[in-house]
């Protein structure tokens, strides 16, 4: 029986129905979803335009360039469309943002320079929406732009009208797709042109479902839809890449079959990444698209030489941020010294302490920054207030790359100490679940049916009261037994909450794991939450 077809067991059917899924074939098509189930591209408003207008440019030989964003997205979605059009015998130009030294989005002096050089079409990937002045210049200077991002572009409806939008806020799109990353917008995009051109020269880089699955996990869009099918064969198809850079970081950094959303949420994108944040995304970039062995060595000695000086610049920045008084507000203005880093010392900062944070740093009179917020904190409640003071400000609900002038500064800090940050009510928990129903084949079960966990689709969390706590260990996270009846379970919990111990009974949160070890598995439990009675 195809897995497909089998019954769905009793506990993943209440985990699922607490996720809000209502029907057996919403739960179905959540659980099984595969290739097979992608949508057609030309589903996505605009897309069939956009490719067709390229493919009319390639067939008239006009000069075209392609432009990202620096990230591990921007990257992974330039990489889509350069190995395409390479495919067809035709070497693009390309640029990626330069976090150090620019703005996240264009400026019109890059406009200049493209006109001045003869080029008749722009593509944009994980970035463009908000550039409302270089979408004018390009229309004025009679350069048709292809605008591939996944952003929230504030002046979307004064966007020229010449230009095509392929975002999902400009049009509505069915809700399979409306969360793509940039590079899932970048796939379905070079799937369209593959689709128009059927005998197109190259392999298909539409099969390359690794690469949005690289994106999705890096920009953490919800595991939902098409993003689950993406990371779901791009996790199985990652270790047998045709990408030889691919193939040769994931050997250098020990990376194995069968790899976990985690594996490349914390070993591998942010390896990708560090060059980025260091102000040279174009290594990643020849990376991927390097194919001489000795070259590709040489990239990921770069790579990883860069890694390590983001590794100590973010430790050394914490420190200091750690040390003051604004950590308490969530607003960092800091030195140049954090110029490239500011997303990725948000996010440190919001994940420690659970509130959203605003990290700048301030030169040549002109402020930068980047905004991040945990789960259950949204930005609208205070992007209002703040936005009439900013140059620039574009993102998603949980993170926002911004820049504004030194004057503003002060204005930009009254507005984010005044907002009473309030989280929205979040589920504590998907069901109850006693510990002494646990077993190896029943968290075998939630594995099976429920990866890749991440973003929307997070593990599971269960309910179990009236447990006793006993032999707390403290190290760098807290190691007891957890106690019900008959059953007795090692667990682990971050440090920072109380817990009682001894003959009081208490209500856990927790999700189950399991440790194999020469064939014997152990049950060991992820403790979230506490609750005294």
């Amino acid at each position: 029986m195809s897995m497909d077809k089998e019954n769905i067991p009793a506990l993943i059917l209440e985990i699922l129905k607490a996720r809000g899924f209502e029907t057996e074939e919403e739960m179905r098509s959540f659980l099984f979803s595969g290739i097979s189930s992608l949508s057609d591209p030309f589903t996505i408003p605009r897309l069939k335009e956009a490719c067709e207008t390229l493919l009319e440019a390639m067939s008239q030989e006009k000069k075209i360039f392609v432009y990202g964003d620096g990230d591990v997205d921007g990257i992974c979605s330039a990489f889509l469309l350069l190995a395409f059009m390479n495919g067809q015998g035709m070497k693009t130009p390309f640029y990626l943002t330069h976090r150090l030294d620019e703005n996240y989005e264009m400026e019109t002096a890059f406009i200049d320079e493209l006109k001045k050089n003869g080029y008749s079409i722009l593509i944009t990937v994980d970035c463009g929406i908000s550039s409302l002045e270089a979408m004018r210049k390009a229309e004025e200077s009679g350069i048709k732009c292809i605008i591939l991002d996944h952003h929230i572009g504030d002046n979307r409806k004064n966007l020229p009208a010449s230009h095509i939008y392929v975002n999902p806020y400009t049009d509505k799109w069915d809700a399979n797709v409306s969360c793509l990353s940039g590079a899932g917008i970048a796939f379905k995009f070079v799937a369209g042109m593959e689709q128009l051109m059927p005998s197109c020269k190259g392999k298909k880089v539409s099969d390359l479902f690794e690469i949005p699955c690289l994106a999705s996990l890096a920009d953490f869009v919800p595991l939902k839809g098409e993003n689950r099918i993406f990371v779901k064969e791009g996790i199985r198809r990652l270790p047998f890449t045709s990408i030889k850079g691919l193939q040769f970081i994931q050997d250098y950094y020990g990376l194995k079959p069968p790899l976990t959303t985690r594996d490349i949420i914390m070993k591998l994108n942010p390896k990708l990444n560090s060059p980025g944040r260091l102000g040279k995304p174009e290594v990643v970039l020849e990376l991927f698209l390097e194919n001489d062995s000795a070259v590709i060595s040489k990239l990921i000695d770069e790579i990883d030489r860069m890694d390590k000086e983001r590794y100590r610049a973010v430790s050394k920045i914490m420190k200091q941020i750690e040390s003051t008084e604004d950590s308490s507000r969530g607003f960092i203005l800091s030195g140049d010294n954090c110029k490239g880093l500011s997303g990725i010392i948000a996010s440190r900062l919001s994940e420690k302490y659970n509130r959203p944070f605003m990290v700048c740093y301030e030169k040549n009179e002109t402020v930068r920054g980047s905004i991040r917020t945990p789960d259950g904190y949204y930005l609208n409640n205070v992007k209002s207030e703040i936005e009439k003071y900013m140059d620039e400000m574009g993102g998603h609900r949980h993170a926002v790359g911004f820049k504004c002038s030194s004057v503003n500064v002060d204005k930009v800090r009254e507005a984010w100490d005044s907002v009473e940050w309030k989280a929205d009510e979040i589920m504590a928990y998907d069901c109850e679940l006693d510990i002494d129903r646990l077993n190896p084949v029943i968290i075998g079960e939630m594995f099976r049916y429920l990866e890749p966990f991440g973003k929307g689709n997070p593990m599971p969390i269960f309910l179990c009261r009236d447990v006793f706590i006993k032999n707390i260990r403290n190290g760098s996270q807290k190691r007891f037994w957890v106690k019900k009846e008959a059953s007795f379970f090692e667990a682990v919990m971050a440090n920072g909450l109380d817990i009682p111990q001894g003959k009081e009974k208490t209500d856990v949160y927790y999700t189950p794991c399991l440790r194999e070890a020469g064939g014997l598995y152990r049950i060991f439990l992820r403790i979230s939450g506490v609750e005294n009675q």
